[in-house]
């Protein structure tokens, strides 16, 4: 494909429903015959694609576009011809039951959740959005009114106005821990020992916009200095702010605001990061059926703990069936969620890109949320054990349910040879000894039989035992027999 071909794609914009106001028609399309480099340059120089794999793109074109496209010896396939359309049907084809989220229907679901589960939920605003709307968010704990110190979990949507889906995965995990607890021993388990934030609209906003007026809008309602509008908050965080795949430009889609953590959108998140140190997290987008995982801003360097994101995501995709890799892999794209969670925070952080378009059909939902809820929960569940190779991790094993910390060593094990998980297992170990000891002087045996029932042949026991002898503790123990 010639070079000169790129010029097509300057700055993807928006479209909207035929029921709505009317806005410049757009289409969704398929481009093939592309090398690594061109998708790379593409994304380098702030491009909106809406997927990439081996060879192709998937980008949003206005008439104008596409002309050029049929003009030009591009081998690309139209797959969406009119999207005002389609997304027309989307809206048409909502029921009871099968409908998409507002701001305003979220908003009075988590008063009502709050308000009917007050021992294990709790509604805050955590921040203001660019037009003053609330950022609500909910978290699910067995005290929410009381930081005990659980390893915390953060599950964002709505990064993105038009990806209607990503705020749909969270309010169904909420649903679903709620009306679990108390009945489902696992479910109770999770919001006994985790302390799990949700914030479902980042981008209040831009969620309002999208859905009202133009719906395929992507971007925040920053006015910005030059009259334009939106501030891309997914290319705004901190972390490696202003390089490849983000552009300077305010009217591109991909526009990465004046500077870092302008907007406060990202200062939200930010600010509810430092203040919880989450040991794990996931922001959901649409689309693609990937989980991506960090380093987002370069594919030449890999991050510390690549093989503990590869192994974390591989286990979350044996739910949902999605692929995981690195999130560079794609196309480098700076400023992004991830790469601030895990650079700055040292959170084991995820995005998920749900669904295989933007805005799918209502009827959809409920199959997109049972696939991902899974993948959520088990997030949860091991963001105490994976998590604890970040510092909020290390200072609050011993505060783990044992059933965790012994769980922790395997799931750590295997990433020995890293100094913070090291320290980790190390400090598990001990921790789990001393429990052994205090209850067999009480005539207990309950956390050394949880011990045996992780395998003695496995690294646990062995290790624990090992840890046992060690601190010369066993005047008032049965020892165990070692096979």
């Amino acid at each position: 494909m010639r070079r000169g071909l790129i010029s097509v794609f300057i700055a993807f914009v928006l479209l909207s429903a035929s029921a709505l106001p009317v806005f410049a028609a757009k289409s969704l399309v398929r481009i093939d015959g592309l090398t690594r480099a061109q998708i790379r340059e593409m994304a380098q120089k702030g491009y909106d694609i809406a997927r990439s794999g081996d060879g192709f793109i998937e980008a949003v074109v206005d008439d104008s576009q596409a002309k050029e496209l049929k003009r030009s010896s591009a081998k690309y396939s139209s797959l969406i011809p009119d999207l005002d359309r389609y997304v027309a049907n989307v809206l048409a084809g909502q029921r009871a039951g099968a409908k998409y989220y507002t701001y305003q229907t979220m908003t009075d679901a988590l008063k009502d959740y709050a308000s009917k589960y007050p021992k294990i939920c709790r509604m805050e605003s955590v921040g203001k959005s660019c037009e003053n709307r609330d950022i609500w968010a909910l978290k699910i704990s067995d005290n929410p009114e009381v930081d005990e110190k659980e390893p915390a979990v953060l599950i964002m949507g709505a990064h993105h106005s038009r990806e209607w889906i990503s705020f749909e995965v969270p309010m169904a995990t909420i649903k679903t821990l709620i009306e679990g607890y108390g009945k489902d021993d696992k479910l109770t388990q999770l919001v006994n020992e985790r302390e799990i934030w949700f914030v479902p609209m980042v981008n209040p906003d831009g969620v309002v916009y999208s859905q009202e007026k133009e719906v395929y809008w992507r971007k925040n309602r920053r006015k910005n200095a030059d009259g334009s509008f939106g501030v891309d908050p997914n290319r705004n965080y901190g972390y490696q702010w202003g390089n490849a795949g983000a552009s300077n430009d305010p009217d591109s889609d991909l526009y990465h605001g004046p500077g870092p953590f302008s907007e406060p959108e990202t200062q939200t998140i930010r600010d509810l990061a430092k203040r919880e140190k989450f040991s794990a997290d996931i922001t959901f987008h649409s689309y693609s059926e990937l989980i991506l995982y960090p380093w987002s801003y370069t594919d030449s360097t890999s991050c510390e703990h690549h093989d503990l994101f590869a192994k974390f995501a591989g286990e979350m995709a044996a739910f949902n069936k999605y692929t995981p890799e690195v999130s560079a892999d794609l196309y480098p794209s700076s400023g992004d969620t991830d790469d601030f969670m895990y650079g700055e925070m040292k959170s084991l952080s995820f995005t998920f890109e749900l669904a295989r378009t933007f805005i799918p059909a209502a009827s959809e939902i409920s199959k997109i949320c049972a696939a991902n809820v899974p993948a959520v929960l088990h997030l949860i569940d091991k963001s105490g054990t994976y998590g604890l190779v970040t510092p909020a991790g290390l200072d609050t094993i011993s505060n783990l349910d044992t059933s965790t910390a012994v769980s922790a060593i395997t799931d750590l094990s295997p990433f020995s040879s890293d100094m913070q998980a090291a320290n980790a297992l190390q400090k598990l170990q001990t921790e789990i000894a001393r429990r052994i000891v205090e209850e067999g002087n009480r005539g207990e045996t309950s956390t050394l039989d949880l011990v045996k029932q992780s395998g003695e042949s496995s690294a646990v026991f062995p290790a624990i035992l090992k840890t046992v002898r060690e601190l010369q503790i066993f005047a008032n123990l049965h020892q165990p027999t070692e096979n």
